[in-house]
């Protein structure tokens, strides 16, 4: 099952891309989101689905992915 995300940035704007899909339901602060080779978003907050709307995830531009 894919699950469908609403991706915003912390002052509430859209994120680009402003949504994402994930086989993963459950995103925790701090995960982190590849979307190419040079370029990550960092999860800093989740904000729960109301009914039918998407879960929203808050994230920060990372311009490279943490070492781990």
């Amino acid at each position: 099952m894919t699950y469908h995300f609403k991706l915003e940035q912390p002052d509430g704007t859209p994120a680009d891309p402003p949504t994402f899909r994930s086989l993963i339901l459950d995103w925790r602060v701090g995960d982190t989101i590849p979307i190419h080779r040079d370029r990550t978003l960092r999860v800093v907050g989740i904000v729960a689905a109301a009914d039918d709307d998407d879960p929203v995830l808050i994230v920060e531009d990372r311009s490279e992915p943490d070492a781990a």
